[in-house]
């Protein structure tokens, strides 16, 4: 991302939940007001909470540089309740440079998290528009220029083959395309399912679907940290554990934090992006993830996930 960064000529649109002024997001900072003083047009939405720590010095500094910084945290406009100003959170992480490269997956910008395992995907080319859109979206929901992100909402991408698509994902109470794609594996996949997620807590009917899955002789794999940074989310993990195992589920604990989080499914096709397999993430945040059928990907992630880059 910092090579793509440095070689911006026209823009550069970022979401992120976590980016902080530390040893690690100091040089990403300064090269985005160099980029700015050079006449790159640098906006950035970034989630009020998730970079708390973020130093108001540094918000001045890039203000002054000419860096258009937005805090995720307008919700309050949109969110009624004491809880849903608190509980919704931007948690998208995607990075488009020129209109033409992107990243997408689940890296933050923080030197805590530079030791963990991620995974985030690189495209370029046309399919860059849907990332762009909504990109536009947030940025005015934060508070942004309508006018200088109008020419986003021109961009039309038409699918011109399925190995592509990209789940976008807003808070709803009842509905969630990326745990309907999550469900889907277990629905459709004819001999092995992999999921992976730092986070996992599922509901009722995801643990139905496992259920079928298994019944139908379908393997299912679980990769999750041993430990992960939210001590409360480990043991929630761990609560679930022995219904898994009664479910068929086979269990693999990591020992290095894993962040990665998506699906692989009978290598035909795989997810990757910010959506944890949760609650909030599924009906609580902003998520952004890619799907993809290409099959030398969808091996090459399989082989990152199962191969010597994640011992369990």
């Amino acid at each position: 991302m910092y090579h793509a960064i440095e070689s911006a000529k026209e823009t550069i649109y970022w979401q992120l939940y976590i980016m902080v002024d530390d040893r690690v997001g100091n040089p990403f900072f300064d090269l985005l007001e160099k980029k700015a003083q050079e006449g790159v047009k640098v906006r950035l939405v970034i989630d009020y909470w998730g970079s708390f720590a973020l130093s108001k010095k540094r918000i001045k500094q890039l203000g002054d540089h000419g860096v258009d910084i937005r805090f995720f945290q307008e919700r309050r406009k949109k969110f009624k309740g004491f809880w849903q100003k608190f509980s919704v959170r931007n948690h998208r992480k995607v990075l488009v440079i020129d209109e033409k490269i992107g990243f997408i997956g689940g890296v933050n910008i923080d030197k805590n998290t530079e030791d963990w395992l991620d995974i985030h995907v690189y495209v370029r080319g046309k399919v860059v528009r849907s990332m762009l859109r909504s990109f536009a979206k947030q940025y005015i929901m934060c508070g942004g220029d309508k006018k200088v992100v109008a020419h986003l909402f021109k961009l039309r991408y038409r699918v011109t083959h399925d190995q592509i698509d990209f789940i976008f994902d807003q808070p709803q109470h009842k509905y969630s395309r990326a745990r309907k794609k999550y469900a889907e594996a277990l629905q459709k996949a004819r001999e092995r399912v992999i999921l992976f997620s730092p986070y996992y807590f599922p509901d009722k009917q995801f643990l139905k679907e496992l259920w079928r899955a298994k019944k139908r002789g379908v393997r299912v794999d679980l990769l999750i940290p041993f430990r992960t940074d939210l001590r409360f989310a480990t043991y929630a993990a761990y609560t679930w554990f022995s219904i898994m195992r009664v479910y068929g589920v086979k269990i693999h604990l990591i020992k290095r934090m894993m962040h990665g989080k998506g699906v692989i499914v009978d290598d035909e096709w795989a997810m990757i992006g910010s959506s944890n397999i949760d609650h909030p993430s599924f009906y609580h945040n902003y998520e952004a993830n890619i799907r993809l059928k290409n099959k030398f990907v969808v091996k090459k992630l399989k082989r990152i996930l199962i191969g010597k880059k994640m011992q369990f």
